[in-house]
């Protein structure tokens, strides 16, 4: 009888340290649906926040800023707070960018705009300012491209224009509006 009851213990132990770790595993799992802890609490958070890129001569190439950036670790999702967007190039002149919030997505080459998004283009010689106002603008700076996935309107001295939607390439000025697109031309004043 004795001999029955020592293999009993150790099989007893196994069974409540394997039940434990199960129920430890399960505890410290994060849920699969990415509505835990890694949304809620950032990882770091930074104010005033401003960074720069330059070319490998060290020109300024864009420069993006914030009022807050926050980082979550886990998502690899970054949110900043009124964001601003300036392509910096001395040949086409500088594009500056602004929405309520943006995202920017983990490998840093797409920039998300969300909210009242105004886009402005400076003055050049023979070109008058640019003004392009947008619900979402999608910024990819290293290609000198800005999409504006839904309705748009782009408006200078002399003309504003409607459009379902937009892509802009910046390093060549070229605008290309889809979808329904009206336009009104001003004359100008003599």
């Amino acid at each position: 009888m004795i001999e029955r009851g020592s293999l009993w213990l150790p099989l007893a132990i196994l069974l409540l340290l394997a039940g434990l770790s199960f129920w430890i595993e399960r505890a410290v799992q994060l849920p699969v649906n990415g509505n835990g802890a890694e949304r809620a609490d950032p990882e770091g958070i930074m104010e005033d926040f401003s960074a720069l890129r330059t070319d490998p001569q060290g020109r300024p190439q864009y420069r993006l800023s914030a009022r807050r950036l926050r980082h979550y670790s886990n998502s690899k999702l970054t949110q900043l707070e009124d964001p601003r967007f300036a392509q910096l190039d001395a040949k086409t002149g500088e594009i500056i960018a602004q929405a309520r919030q943006a995202t920017v997505s983990p490998d840093g080459k797409e920039v998300d705009l969300l909210g009242k998004v105004k886009v402005v283009r400076q003055a050049r010689p023979g070109q008058s300012a640019l003004s392009l106002s947008t619900s979402r603008l999608l910024v990819f700076p290293d290609q000198h491209l800005l999409r504006a996935p839904g309705s748009v309107e782009v408006r200078d001295a002399t003309l504003t224009v409607t459009a379902g939607a937009m892509e802009y390439r910046t390093d060549r000025r070229l605008i290309k509006l889809t979808g329904r697109v009206k336009a009104r031309y001003l004359a100008k004043a003599r």
